[in-house]
């Protein structure tokens, strides 16, 4: 079982203790696999070692997914990289993910929907609370492309969702009526607080 809202694993249904004590500015949130084996060897190759062609497979899953989800969003951004990241890989990865979605589930790609404004070290190592921190206000949304509609934000992995939180109240301050996420894996870590 996953929570109703954030996607994360629990033993019955229904809201997760954290989501029902505080929740989340998206509507849901959920993941195709955990981030481990063979998926975490994957996403390493798609995102550090310029394998870009493996977008297009990992994005197969991803549609099926969409394709069970009652979710009916008008547009599909991917999480975007700062200008740094996008000049040091050549590409953001969570587009590699997003476009063969967007096309595959028939829902409007709008990359330009999020901006990020803010240079952010990586998350990796973070806890739950400083991943929050630095992610908030490093996103901005534009409000021509998302006001009144229900968008749906993709990304490689969740941890913590602070990623997609700060994602979902950037879009929801721009007037987007609202918003889901989606990432191919989930990390699943105990010291994630």
């Amino acid at each position: 079982m996953v929570c109703e809202v954030c996607g994360k694993m629990q033993e019955a249904a229904g809201k997760c203790p954290e989501c029902q004590a505080s929740m989340p500015p998206f509507s849901a949130l959920r993941s195709w696999a955990v981030y481990s084996g063979p998926v975490r060897k994957a996403i390493l190759r798609l995102k550090y070692m310029g394998d870009i062609a493996l977008g297009e497979v990992l994005s197969r899953p991803l549609i099926e997914l969409v394709k069970q989800l009652s979710w009916k969003p008008d547009l599909m951004t991917p999480v975007p990289a700062s200008l740094a990241r996008r000049k040091r890989r050549g590409y953001n990865q969570a587009s590699m993910l997003a476009l063969p979605v967007a096309l595959g589930c028939g829902i409007t790609y709008q990359p330009g929907a999020l901006v990020k404004t803010k240079n952010t070290p990586t998350q990796v190592g973070l806890t739950a609370a400083e991943r929050r921190d630095n992610v908030r206000g490093a996103f901005q949304a534009r409000r021509h492309y998302v006001e009144g509609k229900s968008v749906l934000v993709v990304d490689d992995i969740t941890t913590s969702g602070a990623t997609i939180r700060a994602c979902a109240d950037a879009l929801l301050r721009a007037g987007a009526r609202q918003v889901y996420g989606l990432t191919l894996a989930r990390a699943v870590l105990e010291n994630v607080v």
